[in-house]
């Protein structure tokens, strides 16, 4: 009798033994489970805002193009005929300007248009740290208006590919999801007359401007937001 009551005993401690390791092993496949998930979730949001950060940089290159008016090979000039200047039609006065009259024409259209940029040209957007339009929703879609910013390849021809990164592509019905804005920033040549680095870089004296490019990329998550921003001088290399 006693041995039975002994045997069924142990029978219960079994169970409770066993009813314990499932629950650990359900507790443990959870855990598996939900780091694989969220491993999965940082590596699909870093990939997207990786692709964001590269069509930013492919942006800014764009723009570099633009400014020295060629196509995307950077040797071909974008149009040769009398009517552009540059990759931009001389009729409006937007286009990147070469000397002083050129930059007081822009300003003037500008002024006229009652924007700060147009076609992705602009005069006084302000210092870089006080201007931060990207940071705010309302001010971004605003800036990414129709004929405010530029889109890739709009005026240097350059074209992209799903293979090459998507978020480049617009047009077709697809809304762009990539910008650039060119600020055109006077340079006071005769500010430093001493050799030096500032000096060195210092534009030509045939087209004294500082050109602070701006370019943002919008990935297919709402938080991968890329934000790239370069200065450009045109100077002539000694051969």
């Amino acid at each position: 009798m006693r041995a039975a009551t002994r045997a069924r005993r142990q029978r219960g401690v079994s169970l409770f033994v066993v009813l314990v390791m499932v629950m650990l092993s359900c507790l443990l496949v959870v855990w598996a489970s939900r780091t694989a998930l969220f491993s999965e979730m940082l590596t699909g949001t870093d990939s997207d805002y990786q692709r964001a950060f590269e069509a930013a940089h492919a942006m800014v290159r764009d723009a570099e193009f633009d400014i020295m008016g060629t196509r995307a090979d950077g040797k071909t000039a974008c149009k040769s005929n009398a009517g552009y200047v540059g990759c931009r039609e001389l009729a409006g006065a937007i286009f990147f300007p070469n000397d002083e009259t050129d930059f007081q024409n822009l300003a003037d259209a500008l002024r006229r248009a009652s924007r700060t940029c147009v076609q992705g040209i602009c005069i006084g957007l302000g210092g870089v740290g006080n201007n931060k339009f990207w940071e705010s929703k309302a001010t971004l879609k605003a800036m990414t208006g129709i004929g405010v910013a530029a889109t890739y390849g709009a005026y240097t021809g350059a074209r992209a590919t799903a293979a090459s990164n998507p978020l480049l592509i617009s047009g077709a019905g697809q809304a762009p999801q990539a910008w650039y804005w060119v600020e055109v920033l006077p340079y006071n040549l005769g500010a430093n007359t001493t050799a030096g680095p500032a000096q060195q870089f210092a534009p030509d004296g045939d087209n004294p401007h500082v050109y602070r490019i701006t370019a943002v990329a919008q990935g297919l998550k709402a938080n991968s937001l890329a934000v790239v921003q370069a200065l450009f001088v045109r100077k002539r290399v000694a051969s």
